[in-house]
């Protein structure tokens, strides 16, 4: 029994950490504008934006006031998928969906906008709208719907079929009918779930995995285009960059995968990116890591600059995802197999475990 909610931030409710207030912002299917862009980028004058494995933005280092300046200005943008809408309203819990396709755009935003300052919906359920390749499919998010077919809870399929949109969110009526104060569709049972709810299935098969140091780097002949910031760190000049590529008519989408998506991209995109994101294969593509000291109070490590040197001396980066961590709390850790390597207060690094969580 929970004596209290979820304690996930937003735009609104921030998290208080060693470096000041930390304010998220949930994209809609991962769209992001490049006026959202540049406003996220300027307020982050302390360090990088931060892209969340929900495929959120983070903005560290806020005070009070700062928080309250970016989330008013981000209210003025508009835009048909936008961060906050004219009210101030973000989307109380992450609608991710298959980022290289146009296809799910409209389901994903028709869910975003019935979830709008619904003050009953945990910040930890996870909504996912695949195309049918299954690769969101493969974060066994809360609720999936795969166009054209069935309903998914806590990544078990269901027989439940419909209209994308409108099936997302009879599943999440049904949870909150039944949740009492459950945080996740696993907690209660996907067959609860299912049941209060009054296809076309495709296995997901592997689960997605990003750039990795030996694949055949094809990317220059597929119209989208799939950069990876290292640990989700977005710089100014990066950030900079991508907003240039949206004025020029790319479709800019984050991922629960950390990387950006650059859909209808510019033929030089690639080498205008070069150097500020990892535009290739890369060690850094199954590698992530929590914020780690300083930032961080309770972290023992300076994660991202132990990892980094670790890095330089060909000794991280490889097949196995693996997530390095300040403690035991393990902040951040994917779904999936990972080998989640944590920081000790002697500074000594040790794997913990190889799972998708941590068991304690």
């Amino acid at each position: 029994m929970r004596a209290r909610p979820d304690a996930c931030p937003g735009a609104w409710r921030r998290h208080e950490a060693a470096d000041g207030a930390l304010a998220r912002f949930r994209p809609v299917g991962g769209a992001t504008g490049a006026a959202e862009l540049r406003l996220l980028a300027a307020a982050a004058d302390t360090g990088p934006l931060e892209l969340t494995s929900r495929g959120s933005w983070q903005v560290r280092g806020l005070s009070g006031q700062g928080a309250d300046d970016l989330a008013d200005d981000l209210s003025r943008v508009g835009g048909d998928a936008p961060l906050l809408d004219d009210l101030g309203r973000d989307v109380p819990c992450s609608v991710v969906a298959s980022p290289r396709s146009p296809a799910v755009d409209a389901a994903a935003r028709a869910i975003a906008d019935a979830l709008r300052g619904r003050t009953d919906v945990p910040g930890r359920l996870l909504i996912a709208v695949d195309d049918g390749s299954g690769d969101v499919l493969g974060l066994d998010a809360d609720v999936t719907v795969v166009l054209g077919g069935v309903l998914h809870l806590a990544g078990e399929p269901t027989d439940r079929t419909g209209d994308p949109a409108a099936l997302a969110l009879a599943a999440i009526e049904a949870f909150l009918a039944v949740r009492c104060d459950a945080w996740r569709v696993a907690e209660v049972g996907a067959d609860r779930v299912r049941e209060a709810v009054t296809g076309w299935y495709r296995s997901p098969g592997e689960r997605y995995q990003p750039v990795t140091a030996d694949a055949d780097p094809v990317l220059d002949a597929d119209p989208v285009l799939e950069v990876l910031p290292r640990l989700g760190e977005v710089s100014r000049d990066a950030a900079g960059v991508l907003a240039d590529l949206v004025d020029e008519g790319a479709t800019l989408r984050v991922t629960p995968w950390r990387t950006v998506v650059l859909r209808d991209a510019p033929a030089d995109a690639r080498a205008r990116l070069d150097g500020l994101v990892e535009t290739g294969p890369s060690p850094w593509s199954t590698l992530s890591a929590c914020v780690g000291a300083p930032r961080c109070a309770k972290a023992h490590t300076d994660v991202r600059g132990d990892l980094t040197r670790a890095i330089a001396r060909g000794q991280a980066g490889g097949l196995l995802p693996a997530h390095w961590v300040g403690c035991e709390r393990a902040c951040g850790t994917p779904a999936g197999p990972v080998a989640v390597v944590e920081g000790t207060p002697s500074g000594v690094y040790r794997t913990v475990v190889r799972a998708g969580r941590v068991s304690r």
